[in-house]
């Protein structure tokens, strides 16, 4: 089993909640203009939902599931079934309102969110019924995002601890090109710029936590010891899972590598040595956050 040692170190963070808006229209947009079945069209807003809420999301099985039939949604349907979204015995003939509560359902479970009852079988009703069902699941998510500023105040280091989700991770973020930040601006105005790019139309960011490079990369790496395995990537790559040795996860991190040119997120999970709390202590001391000591608990849990 991958270490995932940044849930363990998230324990001395100040963290955060994500907060959630209803993605009628990018719903809506996932659909062909026309001509869709109940099952295509199940398929393709479950799958378009899911990125919403889970940037990056790693796949768990190889495989292209039921596609026979799948018609425009044999690549919602694919990426469906290679994260064991896909309810089984699913199919484009036998879709109706049982088979759509089943897949939403398996869904929200991920999260431990109830649902309401789900009973639609025409595409506007679906899209409407699948707005309703992110909504609840993006209003569960607890997120923390974390960067970091070199020496010239410029972001270099972008990432979201990333707990209450059925696949923890730390999901790494290009930083956006050129932006500076002093330290000192710990406001969710000034950080807008820095977090408003890594949220979708179901995730905003407004709680965060950063400090100067050196110290921000302590929190995960311990540096010249740990490797880091990187799951998935958006764009995705057909060339992960990938390991990087120890020399090479600093520059991986911070986009600085050229074996994630023209990637913007990174599924990760850094393995190896732990920093000791020695190491830990004097970045959580340094790290600037707007959020309260209150919300810990509620972070920490894994669903």
């Amino acid at each position: 089993m991958l270490r995932r040692r940044w849930v363990v170190l998230a324990a001395a963070l100040t963290l955060s909640c994500a907060a959630a808006q209803v993605c009628a229209d990018e719903l809506r947009g996932s659909l062909p203009a026309a001509g869709t079945t109940p099952g295509q069209t199940a398929a393709l807003l479950l799958a378009r939902a899911v990125q919403a809420v889970e940037p990056a999301y790693p796949e768990l099985r190889g495989g292209s599931g039921p596609v026979a039939g799948a018609g425009p949604a044999a690549g919602a349907v694919t990426w469906l079934h290679r994260r064991r979204l896909l309810p089984a015995g699913w199919s484009v003939e036998g879709h109706d309102a049982a088979a759509w509560a089943a897949m939403w359902e398996r869904f929200a479970d991920g999260y431990r969110v109830t649902l309401p009852p789900l009973v639609a079988t025409d595409a506007a009703a679906m899209v409407a019924e699948a707005a309703v069902a992110l909504e609840r699941v993006a209003a569960a998510v607890r997120p923390l995002p974390v960067f970091a500023v070199d020496g010239d105040d410029r972001v270099t280091f972008v990432a979201v601890i990333w707990n209450w989700t059925p696949q923890p991770r730390l999901l790494v973020v290009r930083p956006p090109a050129g932006l500076r930040l002093a330290p000192e601006r710990a406001s969710a105005a000034a950080s807008a710029p820095v977090l408003a790019p890594i949220g979708t139309c179901a995730l905003r960011f407004g709680t965060f936590a950063y400090a100067r490079e050196d110290l921000a990369l302590r929190l995960f790496v311990a540096q010249g010891a740990s490797t880091l395995r990187v799951m998935a990537s958006d764009p995705p790559r057909a060339d992960w899972p990938a390991v990087f040795q120890a020399e090479d996860v600093v520059d991986v991190l911070t986009f600085r590598s050229p074996a994630v040119a023209g990637v913007e997120a990174l599924s990760v999970a850094i393995e190896g040595p732990a920093p000791g709390f020695g190491e830990v202590l004097p970045v959580l001391l340094q790290l600037r956050t707007n959020a309260g000591f209150g919300d810990v608990l509620r972070v920490l849990a894994l669903p």
